[in-house]
C-alpha cells in the first residue's frame, strides 16, 4: 500500500485516477447544473436584424444636417412586426424600442429630440449622427460565435443566452453517480434525538453530499454506518458496483475501529493515494475499485471539507473536462504567520477580502481539525508550505463554492 505522499504528489495520483465522464446531448431545458463537454455556438446572429434601442423615429441621419429638419412619417412600427417599407429622403417612421429597422434608415431620432406639428409630420430639432440609437444586426454576436466553452457549469445564465442565440440542445458530460458512506458508531443522525453517552449528532450526511453536488455529483445514496467492518464493506461494495464514485468518512487512520482501509483492500481496491504530507487530513485513501473511485475522508468534518476541496474536487474536475488547479487565486496575508515547523502543507480556512484594491487574507481563525463554526464564516481555502511567513506574503487561495468575489 503506498505511503505518504507530498500535497501535490496526491493531486496528481486523484487526477490519474479520474476519467472524463462520456458526453451526451441533451435538450437545454434539461441542462441546468450539467457540466458542457464541447463548445456552444450562436446558431442565429443577435439580433438578426437592425433594430430600435429607444422609442422615437426612424431616419436618414443626413436630413438632419439642418435642423430644425422636417419629415413626412410614412409609417409606425412596433416591437414584433415586419419592418417598414424603404425610408426615402424626408421621410421618417415612428419606431419604438425593439422594432426591425426599415430599410433606408440609419438613425433613430427619439422623442424628446422631436416635435409633432402636425398628424403625419415630425421635426427633427437636433442633428443625429449615423447609427443613435441603433444596434446593428449581430451586435451582440454573429451565427457560429462561441458563446460558452467545455467545462462551464449550465446555470440560469448561461441557458438564457444559449436560448437567446437559438441554441436549442447542448453537448453535457454525464453527471458522475455518487455514493456517500458515513462511519462512526458515536453518530446520530437526528438533530434533537436525545444523545447517549459518548454520542454526537452527525455532519457529514449533509456536508459531503451537498459538497459533491456542489462539484456536479448526483449523489445517488447516503448511507451512515456503525463502526462494523462487514457492514461497511457490504454497503462499499454495492455503491462501488453502481457509482462512478464512492466517498467515505471516518475509519480511515490507523485505529482499532479504522476499518476502511482493509475494507477496500478486500474488495480489491487498487490505492492510489494512502497518507498525504498535510493538515489537516493527513489520512486520506484514494483507490479504484472495478470502474469506481474510493476516496476515504476524515471523520472530522472540517478536515473532511478540506481534504475534498484540495483532492477530492480534482476528480471531479477531469471528470467533468474542467481545468485541475485547486488553488488558482492568490491573496496577501494581513499578519504575520507562525507554525510548527513540520513538513506537512497546511491547508488554512481563512476569510479573504479587497482592501484598497489588494485581496487580503486573514487566517487567524481556528484552525483545528475537530472546530467546524470557524469554516462558517471563512470564504476560502489558502495553502501554507512555510512555517514562518510575514505579513503581505502571497498565499495560494481557492474560493470556497459560492464565495467568489
Amino acid at each position: 500500500m503506498a505511503e505518504f505522499c507530498t500535497l501535490d504528489e496526491a493531486i496528481g495520483r486523484v487526477a490519474a485516477l479520474a476519467q472524463p465522464m462520456p458526453v451526451e446531448e441533451v435538450p437545454l431545458t434539461a441542462a441546468r447544473g450539467r457540466t458542457l463537454a464541447g463548445p456552444v455556438r450562436a446558431a442565429i446572429p443577435v439580433p438578426p436584424f437592425d433594430r430600435a434601442m429607444m422609442d422615437g423615429f426612424a431616419i436618414r441621419a443626413a436630413d438632419t444636417e439642418r435642423v430644425p429638419a422636417r419629415l413626412a412619417v410614412r409609417a409606425a412600427t412596433a416591437a414584433g412586426e415586419r419592418a417598414a417599407p424603404w425610408v426615402g429622403p424626408g421621410e421618417a417612421v415612428r419606431i419604438l424600442t425593439g422594432a426591425p429597422m426599415p430599410p433606408g434608415a440609419d438613425a433613430v431620432a427619439r422623442f424628446e429630440w422631436c416635435d409633432e406639428p402636425k398628424p403625419g409630420q415630425v421635426e427633427v430639432l437636433r442633428r443625429v449622427r449615423p447609427g443613435e440609437s441603433v444596434q446593428p444586426a449581430g451586435d451582440d454576436a454573429p451565427a457560429g460565435r462561441t458563446l460558452l466553452v467545455a467545462g462551464t457549469r449550465m446555470g440560469p445564465l448561461e441557458e438564457a443566452l444559449a436560448k437567446t442565440f437559438g441554441v436549442a440542445r447542448v453537448p453535457v458530460h454525464r453527471t458522475p453517480r455518487v455514493g456517500v458512506v458515513v462511519t462512526g458508531s458515536e453518530l446520530v443522525t437526528t438533530p434533537g434525538a436525545p444523545l447517549g453517552p459518548g454520542q454526537i449528532y452527525s455532519g457529514n450526511d449533509l456536508l459531503i453530499p451537498g459538497w459533491a453536488t456542489a462539484a456536479g455529483g448526483e449523489v445517488v445514496a447516503v448511507e451512515v454506518l456503525p463502526d462494523d467492518a462487514e457492514h461497511i464493506r457490504k454497503e462499499i461494495a454495492r455503491l462501488s458496483a453502481s457509482c462512478d464514485c464512492v466517498i467515505t468518512t471516518g475509519g480511515a487512520s490507523a485505529g482499532d475501529f479504522d476499518f476502511i482501509p482493509g475494507v477496500l483492500a478486500a474488495l480489491g481496491g487498487r490505492t492510489a493515494v494512502h497518507k498525504v504530507w498535510m493538515r489537516p487530513g493527513s489520512p486520506f485513501l484514494a483507490a479504484r475499485i472495478g470502474t469506481c473511485t474510493a476516496f476515504a475522508l476524515s471523520g472530522n468534518p472540517a478536515a473532511a471539507l478540506i481534504q475534498f476541496e484540495s483532492l477530492v474536487r480534482v476528480w471531479f474536475d477531469v471528470a467533468l473536462g474542467r481545468p485541475v488547479c485547486p488553488f488558482p487565486a492568490t491573496g496577501r496575508l494581513m499578519h504575520d504567520l507562525h507554525l510548527k515547523p513540520v513538513k506537512h502543507t497546511r491547508i488554512l480556512r481563512a476569510r479573504a477580502m479587497l482592501t484598497d484594491g489588494v485581496l487580503s487574507v486573514d487566517a487567524s481563525l481556528s484552525q483545528s481539525s475537530g472546530v467546524l463554526s470557524s469554516l462558517a464564516v471563512s470564504n476560502c481555502l489558502v495553502r501554507i508550505d512555510e512555517p514562518d511567513l510575514p505579513k503581505g506574503t502571497v498565499v495560494p487561495l481557492r474560493w470556497l463554492p459560492g464565495c467568489a468575489p
